[in-house]
């Protein structure tokens, strides 16, 4: 393999201290209120639900100064049409449609806010409390939860309002809010057993804190997008219902409302009296106010939880640069994949974030690569790009480059095509084996889906083969029939690795698989994955953050710094004689069991945010040898005795081996 390195130039380095760089400049701290309302302002359903919403509430407060006329003046000819005068004509008893919709306002806002708040009161009350006290008291508060749950709440209120006949506004809302709390209780107390464990919690408990201080200032808290969206549930609901009550003449008939209004029209027959405003205008105002309060619900969700929000990539402003080297070497049936100047980009609300940048590099049969770095740098979302797993709830994409396996560009492949070479071409272990494996289904039923979704096998073949895959990495057979808690956690990861190899792939892919394991079970697993390599010719991308777990057993090291490939060559090579300054930190911050003892040193600083990227070297803010060359332009890799470095320490070497090699070429 040749690559063709970057052109070197003869103009000396000098290092210079790292302080060169500047001291770092703190952020500007900002309030909890105008971080919610950049988040408001940045989304469009909240942007649209508070304008509605305002206006509204702008009507309900000022309605004698908004209104034309007096909703109940009886003054004018029944039954107008829309004029300049009556926008929305009269109804038949000669009252403005327009005044008696500013003024019904007022009492609809009032339901909506009164019952929102009395009904999150009480599932707040019942839900939370239930859930951290626990014992009786739980099921006693579940009890009256479950029962209001499944009563038809529509008809009871009919009943419960038929008893209290021309009921005003406080019977509205104390029987809307007495029975709209229910479902917002079901979710805070499932939300409160979730938390009631929580390390924060049980600290809580041991610093002698009083259950209701725990409650309201360790739980409540917590909950708080939660909360919001209980309390514009119910007060859609409210709006709706009490519409809904008021038109069927189970309210005060002789209030101003929207619903009254639906009432009076009806009995007059409005639409078959061509007086359509007057019956159609309350239901569409009804409608406005609950869109407000839905599309606030739906907001608050996204912006809670920003994995909801639906975001397009714009790589227009991402900063392009050439290519690092290009590998003039025909494919051979020895490599099987080939990432040429891949870059992967994600959505944010400043613009794209570039988490993977013009990454290349190959991988031959039955070789084992190594992909480190710190947390962040990129290495998972290399691998999801490599095996097309970047599609939703991810919001990234791949934006440039090629991702070549076994001669077809995985890039370009659709949904059915690379479902067919899944797990029988390549697999992948993820991260998690607890959260990877379905906790209700036994391994043996996890491994006939993945059988039967990539295969025609019948029930004994898939079982014979689950039995020797699961030999095959230690596991006792009789284990097929065990839920994932049932086993340890090296089992568990040992099972996903048997699951990857029920079609013996030639590529298998693994995710820091021993992230979650103790150093015994780790070296364990270790050996078992590359025994299980070496006997059946697979090979391996092995992400991880620990540079000495790979150390004895990748053939190849590639080492990652902010997205970008920082070093990547012979692992040997990289630990005896590491070039770049970061791999160099890398391993003085891990301790040696042989040799003198010496201090161990970490990295200064911290990595740079890829939303704003340096315009030089990515890791000059924390290098002792940054440049003024290097804090100003990015380096290329440089090829340095066939092994890869992204520094300029090195474009020398580089310069003078493409000057040797090139002489060589023209004696031959």
């Amino acid at each position: 393999m040749t690559f063709q390195p970057v052109p070197a130039t003869t103009e000396p380095t000098t290092t210079v201290p790292s302080s060169a760089t500047g001291p770092p400049i703190p952020e500007s701290r900002r309030g909890f209120g105008t971080d919610l309302w950049r988040a408001v302002a940045r989304n469009r359903k909240a942007v649209v639900g508070v304008l509605l919403l305002l206006f509204f509430l702008v009507l309900s407060v000022f309605p004698g100064e908004i209104a034309p006329y007096s909703p109940t003046a009886e003054v004018f000819q029944p039954g107008l049409g829309p004029s300049w005068q009556h926008w929305f004509g009269t109804t038949a008893y000669g009252q403005d449609v327009l005044s008696q919709l500013i003024w019904g306002t007022r009492q609809s806002v009032v339901i909506a806010f009164a019952v929102g708040g009395l009904a999150t009161a009480l599932a707040v009350i019942v839900g939370v409390s239930a859930a951290y006290l626990g014992g009786i008291s739980d099921g006693f508060l579940s009890l009256i939860t479950d029962v209001i749950l499944v009563i038809p709440i529509f008809p009871l209120i009919i009943v419960i309002a038929a008893y209290e006949r021309n009921a005003g506004l406080f019977t509205l809302v104390i029987v809307l809010g007495a029975l709209g709390w229910s479902y917002g209780a079901r979710q805070l107390r499932a939300q409160t057993l979730s938390l009631r464990r929580r390390d924060f919690l049980e600290a809580a408990r041991v610093r002698g804190e009083r259950k209701s201080y725990v409650i309201l200032h360790e739980i409540l808290p917590t909950m708080t997008s939660l909360i919001v969206a209980s309390f514009l549930g119910a007060a859609l609901y409210a709006v709706l219902f009490a519409a809904g009550l008021q038109f069927i003449g189970l309210g005060d008939p002789n209030s101003q409302s929207w619903g009254t209004m639906l009432y009076w029209a009806e009995n007059n027959e409005a639409l078959g009296a061509n007086m359509v405003l007057w019956a159609i205008t309350p239901g569409v105002c009804v409608a406005l106010l609950g869109a407000a309060f839905a599309l606030l619900n739906y907001a608050f969700d996204e912006i809670s939880n920003p994995a909801l929000r639906l975001r397009k990539l714009d790589i227009t402003g991402t900063r392009e640069r050439p290519k690092d080297a290009t590998i003039t070497a025909p494919t051979t049936s020895d490599r099987i994949l080939e990432v040429r100047g891949l870059s992967v980009a994600y959505a944010s609300d400043e613009g794209p974030v570039v988490a993977v940048d013009n990454v290349d590099f190959d991988l031959h049969r039955g070789e084992f690569l190594g992909i480190v770095g710190e947390s962040g740098c990129g290495k998972s979302t290399l691998m999801y790009a490599i095996a097309r797993l970047l599609g939703p709830p991810f919001s990234g994409e791949i934006t440039d480059g090629e991702v070549i396996f076994r001669g077809r560009d995985m890039v370009k492949l659709g949904d059915r095509q690379l479902r067919h070479i899944r797990w029988r071409e390549f697999s992948v272990v993820m991260q998690s084996a607890m959260n990877a494996l379905n906790p209700v289904l036994t391994i043996e039923a996890q491994m006939r889906d993945a059988c039967k979704a990539h295969s025609k096998m019948s029930d004994k073949e898939i079982e014979k083969r689950s039995i020797e895959v699961l030999k095959l990495v230690s596991i006792d057979p009789i284990h097929l029939l065990s839920y994932p808690h049932q086993l340890s956690g090296g089992m568990r990861q040992r099972a996903m690795i048997a699951m990857a190899l029920l079609f013996t792939p030639d590529l298998v892919i693994m995710d820091e698989p021993t992230s979650a394991l103790d150093v015994v079970a780790q070296r364990s697993l270790m050996m078992q994955i590359k025994e299980l390599q070496e006997r059946l010719g697979f090979a391996v991308i092995f992400v991880t953050h620990d540079m000495s777990l790979v150390s004895h057993f990748s053939d190849r090291l590639l080492v990652m710094y902010a997205a970008q490939v920082a070093e990547f060559g012979n692992t040997r090579q990289l630990f005896d004689n590491p070039r770049h300054p970061y791999t160099r930190a890398l391993l003085d911050a891990f301790p040696s069991i042989h040799g003198p003892r010496v201090r161990l040193t970490g990295i200064p600083g911290s990595p740079p945010d890829l939303a704003r990227p340096p315009q030089g070297c990515r890791f000059a803010a924390r290098c002792p040898h940054a440049t003024p060359r290097s804090i100003a332009v990015e380096p290329p890799l440089f090829d340095v005795e066939g092994d890869l470095v992204r520094c300029f320490l090195y474009e020398e070497s580089a310069a003078e081996e493409n000057v040797r090699a090139g002489a060589t070429e023209g004696v031959a």
